[in-house]
């Protein structure tokens, strides 16, 4: 029998939601009936969200890129957590994740390594990786302007359960891996950017079980604004 999956939609803030308009960067939650089980993504304002809704971390963490939006509270929960017995697993493409170690835990050089903090996984692109609970995880890169990837979530059966493109413009190559998935997230803004897609070029994208994430938009304003887009935000769930 097929396990049920559910993604909890933490932030849809885009880079600097967090600080000047109090929203949630973009993360979810990953559960499997019932039990959260792996974070996607640590950016600003995250931490403190997962704490509000679960009381407590999973031990696993995907981290797509090294933008403050997306791992900004690495460190400190890294460090938290290991002081409470939850020694967490942060998993990343290979690159990115030395770009984590180097970088985003260099507040805590002089006291510890990154590998005292945490345990570190780092993947090939496209190499799959047994994350517990029935499903298996692949990268996939995007283009943007810090080194980013997608990822899918493939069940035992061979279904892609659920994709997510992450921080990306538009790339046929990275969407047409992700695209079979049940549930497809796509990031795209609502105006041109150099280094997200936005909603018009996504458009032949679009058909049930895809979604975009809503970066920096509240829920007034993306319900007011683009009805007609199916839009994540902060505190929806889909099952997948």
């Amino acid at each position: 029998m097929s396990s049920f999956y559910e993604l909890t939609v933490l932030g849809s803030g885009a880079g600097a939601s967090s600080v000047y308009e109090g929203l949630t960067s973009s993360s979810f939650m990953l559960s499997c009936d019932g039990q959260p089980f792996c974070l996607v993504d640590l950016g600003l304002g995250v931490g403190r969200e997962v704490m509000r809704q679960f009381g407590e971390f999973p031990s696993k963490v995907i981290i797509t890129h090294n933008h403050s939006d997306h791992a900004g509270d690495l460190p400190v929960v890294a460090l938290v957590e290991l002081k409470r017995g939850n020694r967490l697993q942060i998993i990343a493409q290979t690159e990115v994740m030395q770009r984590l170690k180097q970088h985003r835990m260099a507040e805590h050089h002089q006291q510890a390594k990154p590998e005292a903090l945490a345990d570190w996984v780092g993947l090939p692109e496209g190499e799959s990786f047994e994350l517990g609970f029935g499903l298996t995880l692949a990268f996939y890169r995007g283009e943007h302007s810090e080194l980013s990837f997608g990822f899918r979530l493939m069940d035992a059966q061979g279904q892609i359960r659920l994709a997510y493109t992450a921080d990306s413009c538009v790339s046929t190559a990275l969407y047409e891996k992700l695209a079979p998935a049940q549930v497809f997230i796509l990031d795209a803004r609502p105006k041109p950017n150099a280094w997200h897609a936005d909603f018009a070029q996504i458009q032949p994208w679009l058909k049930p079980g895809v979604f975009i994430l809503g970066h920096g938009l509240s829920k007034a304003k993306a319900y007011e604004s683009y009805p007609e887009l199916p839009l994540l935000l902060a505190g929806q769930t889909l099952v997948f």
